[in-house]
């Protein structure tokens, strides 16, 4: 029998190099750095709660509207205590979970169907192309948050509606890049050659279009996860969101409006993790963006130095 593995060695040392590459490019941008940093903690404490590891959640009248940072009390208790006595730092994390669980879904629902749909249109054009076309300036003639309103105000708010409907709303801008980065690759010459050998459309779609937009539309996605988290928490704070029992950051910020005066840290630690949380995607998207456009690694190369 002969060794395979040598086979496979240039792909491992191709990805081993991309891989550090990448590593040294994240090093040297210190913002992308704390960004990174910043969203493993929240990913961490998610796991933590998870695996119920965080401590008891419990009601404690006791404990109502606790000043944070009396680091003589429990760990944690150290953010201090909400109207009902809770731990306000489980509260976060619990609340973390929630809320980057509905913006992962809902980017991954919008990213799958509208780089399909823009592909498509993009590829074939005709009168499918245009409907779906078309179907998307009437989505984007409306504001987002109205039509999310609207849709929640008449099917409900729960979960899954609330993913139905930013999923439809942020779909329209995947279809749009998608269109037009296929546009252009369908006119180059290894696609003109895929055909000419008789590879069929799906075959031409899944290995030489896809793969072609795929990093455009990641580096989207990157960016959309963060105006979800922002949706989600406005549609939450309105009251057409996440609904109690459950909660979010969004809805931490509305229970907490009412005890400004008293209790500001009901309000201002989840607001705080919000803008923490959405500047970090947006930080992380604009140096995978940088990465992934050569024309750009000139800046990479700047921050070093």
């Amino acid at each position: 029998m002969t060794d395979t593995s040598a086979e496979f060695l240039p792909t491992r040392k191709r990805r081993s190099r991309r891989i550090l590459w990448l590593l040294r490019a994240l090093a040297g941008d210190p913002m992308a750095v704390a960004a990174a940093i910043w969203l493993l903690i929240v990913v961490l404490a998610i796991l933590t709660d998870s695996l119920s590891l965080l401590g008891d959640n419990r009601i404690s009248l006791k404990a109502r509207n606790l000043q944070p940072f009396d680091f003589g009390q429990s760990w944690t208790l150290w953010l201090g205590a909400d109207a009902l006595g809770r731990p306000l730092l489980v509260r976060l994390i619990q609340a973390a979970s929630t809320t980057l669980g509905i913006a992962m879904v809902t980017v991954l629902t919008s990213l799958i169907g509208g780089t399909l749909l823009g592909v498509i249109a993009g590829y074939f054009g005709g009168i499918v192309g245009n409907v779906i076309m078309r179907i998307c300036d009437i989505i984007l003639g409306f504001p987002t948050l109205l039509v999310a309103l609207f849709g929640l105000y008449l099917f409900g708010p729960s979960v899954s509606n609330l993913v139905i409907v930013l999923a439809v709303t942020r779909m329209p801008a995947y279809i749009r890049v998608a269109r037009a980065e296929t546009l252009e690759v369908r006119e180059r010459l290894f696609v003109d050659a895929a055909r000419v050998f008789g590879g069929g459309p799906a075959w031409i779609l899944r290995t030489h279009i896809l793969p072609s937009v795929a990093p455009t539309m990641l580096t989207l996605a990157s960016v959309n996860l963060a105006m979800v988290m922002l949706f989600e928490s406005g549609l939450s704070y309105l009251g057409l969101g996440i609904q109690p029992p459950s909660v979010s950051w969004g809805l931490m910020v509305a229970q907490g409006q009412g005890y400004l005066s008293s209790a500001w840290w009901l309000g201002f630690f989840p607001g705080l993790a919000v803008m923490l949380t959405t500047m970090s995607f947006n930080l992380l998207a604009n140096w995978f963006r940088i990465v992934n456009d050569p024309s750009q690694h000139w800046r990479l190369v700047s921050r070093r130095r």
